[in-house]
């Protein structure tokens, strides 16, 4: 083991760079996913200026291994981790914590900017969509959660091998940025408006605010349906739950869209080509009593770019 590495696993290390304001975790397995939650949260810490926390646990991936093997792959992963991290950020930390994956990513959550996992890890069942890991930490964890699927991957691979940080940046500005959220008037939508304009602001993305309306399901004629105009009202919505971002983020683009559908499906055709899609935990009407919303699940496991889900912290 280099030393650098074995200071970078120093508990005291990183006890004193986790104390630091600005903190993305991103959780490793030596899995292809966790490979590409790797490359997109290294570039967000560069972008934000932030420290990147590097975890792996143990657990449940190592259940057929002795104790020593474990923590030979874990010392392999978290060191392999680090290397291709710290070719884009300077500021790296890493943690080996003991016991399931989606409870120290859980953990390691509070305080944190961001928490960044793959759509999938090394376990589980290859044919689910989503993997056990990072539903989890999209279900319970501190603070807003990242899932990168494969749709980054292949975008990373199209822009070629691994390049300097300046000849990446240059190859990114040279393309057109695209943050879509999707908005309805609940809470968490608002909270996912106000970070996704954040991150316009942070990276010279077009943020691109979609609201979607469907006609209710109703029998027969009812008074006044003639006056109801469905386009209207969302517009109205969309008006009141932009205007204070507006006013906050004034040196960003803001594209305000409202069509007639699902909104799962809008926001997926939306989220070909972004750079990210934004959603709230709930939507306006979801049941208060889930963890998540089915359009934000929809969403989380289909999307073609990464997903952020942020909660309402109120």
């Amino acid at each position: 083991m280099s030393g650098e590495a074995a200071k970078a696993r120093d508990p005291a290390v990183n006890t004193a760079d986790s104390g630091q304001a600005h903190r993305i975790v991103v959780g490793v397995d030596g899995s292809e996913g966790a490979r590409r939650a790797l490359e997109w949260a290294a570039d967000q810490a560069r972008l934000s200026g932030s420290l990147l926390e590097i975890v792996t646990a143990s657990g449940e991936s190592h259940v057929m291994a002795g104790p020593d093997a474990a923590r030979a792959t874990d010392e392999e992963d978290i060191d392999e981790a680090s290397m291709r991290a710290r070719r884009v950020v300077p500021e790296v930390a890493t943690k080996i914590v003991d016991g399931a994956p989606a409870s120290a990513l859980i953990q390691e959550s509070t305080g944190a900017d961001l928490l960044v996992v793959g759509t999938r890890g090394r376990g589980g069942f290859t044919s689910l969509v989503l993997g056990s890991v990072s539903r989890r930490c999209v279900h319970q964890a501190h603070c807003p959660v990242v899932v990168v699927g494969a749709a980054f991957g292949d975008r990373r691979a199209d822009e070629g091998p691994s390049r300097s940080t300046e000849a990446a940046t240059t190859a990114t500005a040279e393309k057109p940025h695209r943050i879509v959220v999707g908005v309805d008037g609940a809470p968490s939508s608002i909270a996912a408006a106000e970070w996704a304009a954040t991150q316009a602001g942070l990276s010279g993305a077009t943020l691109e605010a979609l609201m979607t309306w469907e006609w209710p399901a109703t029998y027969g004629w009812a008074p006044g349906a003639a006056e109801y105009d469905p386009r209207y009202d969302c517009e109205m919505v969309m008006e009141d739950a932009l205007s204070p971002i507006r006013g906050r983020h004034p040196g960003i683009r803001i594209e305000a869209l409202v069509e007639e559908g699902h909104p799962a499906l809008h926001l997926v055709e939306a989220s070909d080509g972004a750079d990210l899609l934004v959603v709230g935990s709930h939507g306006d009407g979801e049941l208060a009593g889930m963890l998540l919303g089915s359009v934000t699940e929809h969403c989380v496991a289909h999307a073609r770019c990464p997903v952020v889900v942020v909660r309402d912290e109120t």
